[in-house]
């Protein structure tokens, strides 16, 4: 090599170190900015959480029963016996409100607990006051919605639809309730937020070790999480499949699945089994009593078709004692009346796509003294959900088959990465989610949709996320400084 090559690689290594040095104080002063965006972005967050949860008239979800089986365990009850129409808004010890058939272990109860700590501290009269609930989840929300704004700064562009879409009322209502759902969504964000990171970062212990406790703690929130546990175990060892940890993680994932459908009670699964067969199998057949006669229902059945398994006149006990619900006809019979008729199949999918994009239950949002007519909803924070019932039902069906392209079109790429299989995860998991609640109940539909729409909005932004990195790929947008780095890095490899 000749002097003057000499000089000249020297001269290019000095201005690469002087690039390398000018691009460390622009990632400094990006991370800077970022970081300040950041508190910007959660201080409106919390803003928004706080004006719907806490601020009278405060925003929650009415009770639909479901909360017996979460603060009924507890030995509370509602001081006011309101179902439905409006929040009750405080919450008083009363053993009878319990129900230990229908009770089942939850990741809710850390939350109910924590709530009931704080209670004692602040409560004078021993009563809860439903804002006590709503301020631990909200402070648990606002902590992972922080941890998912700062795993995705770099895609600053994303915040604010982050923000909008994740204080919407359509989510925000269930942090002042006592339903499951709150849990699902905390640790579906903390999920979310950790796969990022380790897109991002890469894979490290810690980072794993997280991932798999999010996941396992999403998985125990409710029955409807269990299907997910298969997509997750198998996702746990594609991030590391020689580590131990990973192994682990994945037998925990499908041991909590398996836990969380062995545990449920059985009133729960016979009135599900119910539902499906008197408010899906046969509302929706051509031949309702050659249909009741497959399933082994007694003759007549038919006739109470349309009516759920707790309205009046509801044939559920006689069917339970006489052996048939429960008995003859389980979630497992239906699912498998349906998988041996593929027709039969779509139209029920088609029937709860109708209805699978509206965000937000039929339940009233505030208690009875804020003046509001029974089944009142806020209107406040509510757009997103609005664009979910004016846009998204109408193209339900098309968005449904998108989804299941984006999981075709991923698995037959020949080469993956770990990004790419996270979003193949998330769509596959969306789509697990609708099925899911399809499929294991045909009450309170719109509700089992929840964590269905989650990973809906999610699958959007990322695919948003995606579509733009395309086109920076695409147009070759790059920053100049790593363009040169790699240009002088390859050149005195050549040489």
């Amino acid at each position: 090599m000749e002097a003057q090559e000499v000089k000249d690689i020297v001269k290019l290594i000095a201005s690469e170190e002087s690039g390398v040095a000018v691009t460390s104080r622009a990632e400094q002063r990006s991370s800077g900015l970022s970081l300040g965006l950041l508190r910007w972005f959660l201080a409106a967050a919390a803003a928004m959480v706080v004006y719907q949860t806490m601020v009278p008239p405060v925003v929650g979800l009415a009770n639909q029963s479901d909360f017996r089986r979460v603060i009924g365990k507890f030995g509370y009850g509602p001081e006011e016996p309101i179902l439905v129409s409006a929040i009750a808004m405080k919450y008083v010890p009363d053993a009878t409100y319990r129900v230990p058939t229908w009770e089942q272990f939850s990741s809710e109860e850390f939350f109910v607990r924590a709530a009931l700590a704080v209670n004692r501290v602040l409560s004078k009269d021993g009563k809860l006051d439903i804002r006590v609930m709503g301020f631990v989840h909200d402070v648990a929300f606002l902590a992972a919605l922080a941890w998912l704004l700062r795993a995705t700064r770099r895609w600053v562009m994303a915040w604010p639809a982050i923000v909008f879409i994740a204080t919407d009322a359509a989510y925000v209502a269930y942090l002042n309730s006592f339903y499951t759902e709150p849990a699902s969504l905390i640790f579906i964000l903390l999920l979310i937020a950790e796969s990022i990171a380790i897109c991002s970062n890469g894979l490290t212990t810690a980072g794993l070790t997280r991932w798999i406790a999010w996941s396992v703690l999403l998985v125990l929130a409710k029955p409807i999480n269990a299907p997910l546990g298969v997509l997750l175990g198998l996702f746990a060892l594609r991030l590391s499949p020689r580590s131990w940890i990973a192994r682990s993680g994945a037998a925990a994932i499908a041991c909590v699945s398996v836990f969380m459908i062995a545990t449920t009670p059985r009133e729960i699964k016979a009135a599900s089994a119910y539902n499906l067969v008197f408010l899906s199998v046969l509302p929706e057949s051509r031949m309702p009593a050659a249909d009741a006669a497959s399933l082994g229902l007694p003759a007549g059945s038919e006739d109470y078709s349309r009516i759920g398994a707790w309205a009046p006149g509801s044939p559920l006990d006689d069917l339970k004692a006489r052996g048939v619900i429960g008995g003859k006809v389980t979630v497992w019979t239906v699912v498998r009346f349906y998988l041996s008729r593929p027709a039969r199949m779509w139209r029920h999918i088609a029937e709860n796509l109708r209805v699978a994009m509206l965000a937000r239950p039929d339940l009233g949002n505030f208690g009875r003294s804020a003046g509001y007519p029974p089944m009142a909803q806020s209107k406040a924070f509510s757009l997103w959900s609005d664009f979910h019932r004016l846009v998204l039902v109408r193209v339900s069906r098309a968005a449904f088959f998108a989804l299941i392209a984006a999981v075709i079109v991923l698995c037959c790429r020949s080469r993956h990465s770990l990004a790419q299989d996270f979003t193949l995860l998330l769509a596959a998991s969306c789509l697990c989610a609708f099925l899911a609640a399809s499929f294991g109940d045909a009450w309170d539909t719109v509700r089992h949709m929840f964590l269905f729409n989650v990973l809906l909005d999610a699958s959007a932004i990322t695919g948003v996320m995606a579509g733009g990195y395309g086109i920076v790929r695409v147009f070759g947008l790059r920053h100049p400084s790593r363009d040169a780095r790699t240009i002088s890095v390859n050149y005195f490899r050549l040489n």
